[in-house]
């Protein structure tokens, strides 16, 4: 409610302005010299206007009474929250085209008028006519640029942050946006053509009515300053479209991911040092860019994004999480049968495997111990099922280090197996290391128990193992595949842990 009588409020105000605007343009019109019309013409137009004053003024109030009504009704139309945020932006533009539409039917009242005096009266109405026409043009034109700059200043300062408090203003696709180089082109009608043809059509005045010839070069001199106005108009419309432009189209590729765009426009004003200032920021983008691409590489790339938004402070936090073990067997030995590039071939298929794995059950790797995962879940982003993604990620794990065997005997290589262990628990998660080297990790019993119960998976001749603790956070279903082991005492600690494999 408070919007709408935001909005309402505004429109009136706006509509105020409009008609302030067109009764001062038609002042101002009203104290410039007619043009070379003669004596008895103006004499019987003047004295048939005041005998049909009725209708006269009903032509006089045409530019006024448009635009008011047109005002009113758009300000107290209704409408929903995305139509009155539409109304809202497009406000200025729908006025000021009010103000121009009520000049063109002042226009066309005069026309009908002109004619009807001619037939009754038998005067001349070509240079009435002419008149009529380039005044309403000059008006219409001089009104429609003039309320809609108006009006879009005070737009951006009162309505707009009502309606568009994040803006995004131009998402919101609008019928009639007026371009800079449309307003700058109203703008050189208004201070360099009006007044230019108003010069021109007194001393045309002057010269007929004191019976003096129309001096050609008269002509020449106003036809040279009009053109010299059109190429000023429209080189400084250029001059600052043409950069914005393509600031538009660099941005857009910005918002993509593309760096690599620098804008090759050099000037020695505002403009140029906007644009040197839009370079200089895309190109710390784009070093922040590959120091973000970086760091995803050092660690996962959830935990950097996380850290780079500032989710957890430097000093940590307690949380319950499920930490998962893998490692492989009998690795050391195998590893002295190899050369030392075909290790690290086969570790880094390995681990590659192993991760997308991980990865897809919202698991994060949080270190490679020579041959070991160390894997996380439930950190950093907090998670309710954080027990059952480890499970589900140990199964794919099993079947995805089967099927990597499958290549490997294809290829002559030797075979891969895995112990894993899984436990759930309580532990301290945050930024550790010295102030100019810190990781992100948990420490706690946890990780120790976890750690322990993956080198069971020897003692119990199984790939997968779980606590007790993992197992009771599991649904009924993951449950039901789980088969018990045993009682198993875990070093370091008085009571014995349930242990589970998975069937």
């Amino acid at each position: 409610m408070n919007r709408i009588s935001t909005f309402r409020k505004t429109g009136f105000f706006y509509t105020f302005l409009t008609v302030v605007i067109n009764a001062t343009l038609n002042m101002v019109m009203s104290v410039v010299p007619s043009p070379a019309i003669d004596e008895y013409t103006i004499h019987k137009w003047v004295q048939f206007l005041a005998d049909s004053r009725s209708a006269t003024w009903l032509a006089v109030l045409i530019p006024y009474a448009v635009p008011l009504l047109f005002c009113f009704c758009y300000t107290l139309r209704g409408g929903t929250e995305k139509k009155l945020r539409w109304r809202a932006m497009f406000m200025p533009a729908a006025m000021a085209l009010a103000s121009l539409c009520g000049w063109f039917l002042n226009f066309s009242c005069v026309v009908p008028f002109a004619l009807y005096a001619k037939y009754l009266l038998g005067i001349s109405i070509r240079l009435i006519i002419l008149t009529s026409l380039v005044a309403s043009l000059l008006i219409g034109i001089s009104s429609f640029t003039m309320v809609y700059l108006v009006l879009e200043s005070l737009n951006q300062k009162f309505l707009l942050p009502v309606f568009f408090p994040e803006g995004k203003v131009s998402s919101f696709r609008s019928p009639f946006r007026p371009t800079f180089g449309v307003l700058l082109t109203m703008t050189f009608i208004i201070s360099s053509l009006w007044p230019l043809t108003y010069v021109l059509y007194g001393m045309i005045s002057l010269l007929v009515n004191n019976g003096l010839e129309i001096h050609k070069g008269l002509l020449g001199i106003t036809s040279m300053l009009l053109l010299t106005a059109v190429a000023v108009t429209v080189l400084l419309s250029k001059k600052i479209v043409r950069p914005l432009t393509l600031l538009t189209q660099a941005a857009e590729r910005i918002k993509t991911g593309d760096y690599s765009g620098r804008l090759a426009i050099i000037s020695n004003d505002e403009m140029g040092t906007l644009v040197d200032t839009f370079n200089d920021m895309t190109a710390s983008l784009a070093e922040k860019e590959f120091m973000r691409d970086t760091f995803g590489r050092v660690v996962d790339p959830s935990v950097r994004d996380y850290l780079m938004k500032g989710g957890i402070a430097l000093h940590g936090e307690s949380r319950e999480v499920t930490v998962m073990f893998c490692d492989i067997r009998n690795f050391t030995a195998m590893s002295e049968k190899m050369a030392a590039e075909d290790v690290v071939s086969l570790l880094n298929r390995y681990f590659t495997v192993l991760g997308k794995c991980i990865a897809r059950h919202n698991g994060i790797i949080n270190k490679y111990i020579g041959d070991a995962i160390m894997a996380m879940f439930g950190v950093p982003v907090a998670s309710s099922c954080h027990a059952a993604d480890a499970y589900r990620a140990a199964l794919d794990m099993r079947q995805a280090l089967a099927a990597l065997n499958a290549e490997f005997r294809a290829e002559g290589k030797p075979e891969l197996h895995f112990g894993i262990g899984i436990h759930t628990g309580r532990v301290f998660a945050g930024t550790i290391g010295a102030e100019d080297r810190m990781e992100y990790t948990i420490i706690g019993d946890t990780v120790n128990t976890a750690s322990r119960i993956e080198s069971l998976c020897k003692t119990y001749r199984t790939d997968i193992l779980l606590s007790e603790a993992s197992a009771a956070h599991l649904e009924a279903p993951l449950r039901g595949n789980l088969h018990f082991v045993d009682d198993a005492s875990i070093r370091g600690k008085e009571d014995k842990i349930k242990l589970y494999t998975a069937g």
